[in-house]
């Protein structure tokens, strides 16, 4: 049993740090678009920036709860 918790905090450990990834991804890409956009390079929309923001929201959170649960698989 404490293998297998192990192990289930392992894959869910990995899958949190690429959503986490993803999220760090997207608030990069916020930062480019936006110079971009003050550079004159493309054009502001709401749309696009709240679809990054939610993107790296989601994201976030998915990292954040799935790590929690992969290290408390662990600890037990």
């Amino acid at each position: 049993s404490r293998t297998i918790n192990r192990v289930n905090g392992g894959i869910a450990i990995y899958y949190g740090i690429g959503c986490a990834v993803v999220a760090i991804a997207s608030l990069i890409s916020i930062g480019v678009w936006i110079f971009q956009v003050i550079a004159g390079g493309a054009t502001f929309s709401w749309g696009m920036l709240a679809g990054l923001l939610f993107i790296t929201v989601l994201m976030g959170a998915l990292a954040y709860a799935i790590l929690r649960t992969g290290y408390e698989q662990i600890e037990e």
